[in-house]
C-alpha cells in the first residue's frame, strides 16, 4: 500500500487551472508517490479525474466531504 505524501487543496481554483496545478504538483513527485487533491464537488471532480487519468496517472475519489471530495492519485508517469 503506498503512502499519501500530502493533502493539495485545489478548491480555490477554477476550470481548467484546478487541473493545471494538480499536474505541476504532480511533476515534484516521483513515480509510485501518493497524493490527495481535494476539489470541489461537481464538474471539477470529473474534469480532474478524466484529465489526470488521459495523462496516464492512477485516480480515484478517496472520500467525499459536504462540499468538496478528495482524489487519491498515483503517479505513474
Amino acid at each position: 500500500m503506498s503512502i499519501v505524501i500530502e493533502t493539495h487543496d485545489l478548491t480555490l481554483f477554477g476550470c481548467p487551472m484546478h487541473y493545471i496545478k494538480a499536474r505541476e504538483f504532480l511533476r515534484s513527485m516521483d513515480i509510485g508517490e501518493v497524493v490527495l487533491f481535494e476539489v470541489n464537488k461537481g464538474d471539477a471532480v470529473d474534469e480532474v479525474l478524466t484529465s489526470l487519468r488521459y495523462d496516464g496517472q492512477t485516480c480515484e475519489i478517496e472520500s467525499e466531504q459536504e462540499s468538496t471530495v478528495l482524489i487519491r492519485v498515483i503517479k505513474r508517469i
